[in-house]
């Protein structure tokens, strides 16, 4: 008796697994990102009244952006436990969980508003002042490479094997 692969027949089952699984963490990346926000407001209330961002915005890309390089090395390289994890799951966590939690959306209105909700903004992009906003934004890009980066050299420093590899078609 032969072992099918179950997706071999039903690959939209298969996409509409993924999709749950990424709605879930999604959810749930979504429900961090707002508490992270609100636990932090006081801190952007009290510190970064220079910045159209708040402490939230900026910690949630930069942790996220650091998280995402350390799970995704950590869940594509043999002999780790998250390895072991099955692909739904690494799908919730990354694209579901942590894209939603760091999304750069919420950057985008964030630094666009100046603070301010869109319903109460009569002028986005911080009340006039578009190149600041532009530089925020580039400066929170690149230090999100970089904390992606730190992310996997740690993630590669205590694992044997090598580099990892990305993707969805390795052999596992």
């Amino acid at each position: 008796m032969s072992r099918e692969n179950p997706g071999a027949r039903h690959p939209a089952a298969l996409l509409i697994a993924d999709g749950v699984a990424i709605f879930v963490g999604g959810m749930a990346g979504t429900l961090a990102r707002w508490g992270l926000d609100t636990w932090t407001l006081a801190i952007s209330n009290n510190y970064f009244t220079w910045s159209a961002l708040t402490f939230g915005v900026i910690l949630a890309n930069l942790v996220g952006a650091f998280l995402l390089g350390y799970f995704k090395t950590r869940a594509n390289r043999k002999g780790t436990r998250l390895h072991r994890l099955g692909t739904r799951v690494k799908l919730g966590i990354t694209t579901g969980f942590l894209g939603a939690f760091t999304t750069f959306s919420a950057f985008g209105i964030a630094a666009i508003s100046g603070g301010k909700t869109p319903l109460t903004s009569d002028f986005w992009a911080l009340n006039g002042k578009f190149y600041v906003a532009a530089a925020l934004a580039l400066i929170l890009l690149v230090v999100g490479v970089v904390f992606a980066g730190l992310g996997y050299r740690l993630a590669t420093r205590d694992t044997p094997g090598g580099r990892a590899k990305s993707g969805r078609g390795q052999a596992r």
